[in-house]
């Protein structure tokens, strides 16, 4: 196994953790995993993955991710420390990856910034969202980007613009590199009329989340992205008549049908199967082939 490896090549280093504790699914076996505190531990972290051979990949809060039930072969890299730190000057906001992004964004909505109040229910880190280039009621992260700072796996730090990266829909350059997000320069607006009315938008946010999302029951937020010329997922899942529909302990949520909860003992091959199945009934329906937004543990695409 990949963690015993890990474990007898640095035992004071790495400890078996159970991937369902850490992914929002709540669905995971065994993995090894590191915890970096800072940007040298981090680049000697992965220099030292590299030269043992050992697979690796960065791990936030685990809401986009699906992680296998009989564990992943490799180490989980958990951001922690300096690098999960974020503070404020002035109207710039400089977050490391790790950094959790609600709790960003209801700190700028008490410091009287606007910009970043759509990121209150987003339940992730500022690497995953610049890594997906999250977004949610017509914003997205990469909207406020001043510069993005990145570890290549060679060792060397590069500062990146907006430009730079190659932010797309839920996409980004870092979605097709090795390089890791070390943080982020976000700049918001000085300009809201009150910290009151922000932190009042921030509260209908999550009032409209809690009626519109399965926040329940375990679930990943959206399973698939919206097609470039079609309906949205949830109405093209609902229109094929699978609101509801469950294999093993996954179901298409009732709620909104482009997520799938965990009704209680998923396991990974469940959620896969009941995406194919989804997938395989909306292109019968209408033709088009939804794409996956959330990610296999370890998995480009």
């Amino acid at each position: 196994m990949i963690f015993d490896r890990a474990l007898n090549a640095a035992p004071d280093r790495f400890q078996v953790i159970q991937l369902s504790r850490y992914t929002t699914w709540e669905i995971g076996g065994p993995t090894a995993s590191v915890v970096v505190n800072t940007p040298e531990e981090l680049a000697e972290t992965v220099k030292f993955l590299s030269e043992n051979s050992l697979p690796w990949v960065i791990l936030g809060r685990g809401s986009n991710t699906l992680a296998p039930t009989e564990g992943w072969h490799g180490v989980v890299v958990l951001l922690k420390g300096e690098l999960a730190e974020f503070s404020f000057n002035g109207s710039l906001l400089t977050a490391g990856g790790g950094a959790h992004l609600p709790s960003m964004s209801g700190a700028a909505c008490s410091q009287g910034l606007a910009g970043l109040v759509f990121a209150v229910g987003i339940p992730g880190t500022v690497g995953g969202a610049i890594f997906m280039n999250a977004g949610a009621y017509g914003s997205s992260i990469s909207e406020l980007v001043k510069e993005v700072r990145v570890l290549h796996p060679g060792g060397s730090i590069e500062y990146l613009t907006a430009e730079d990266c190659g932010f797309g829909y839920r996409s980004s350059r870092f979605q097709k590199d090795d390089s890791i997000v070390l943080g982020v320069m976000l700049g918001l607006s000085d300009k809201a009329v009150s910290s009151g009315g922000l932190r009042g938008e921030a509260r209908e946010i999550l009032r409209l989340r809690r009626r519109k999302f399965p926040l329940h029951a375990p679930n990943a937020g959206s399973v698939f992205r919206r097609p470039d010329n079609g309906s949205p997922p949830g109405k093209l899942i609902e229109d094929c008549g699978l609101k509801g529909y469950r294999l093993g302990g996954a179901m298409v949520s009732p709620v909104h049908a482009n997520f799938i909860e965990n009704t209680g003992g998923a396991t990974s091959s469940d959620v896969m199967r009941l995406i194919e199945l989804v997938i395989h009934r909306v292109r019968q329906a209408s033709g088009i082939t939804l794409k996956r937004e959330i990610r296999k543990l370890g998995e480009r695409i």
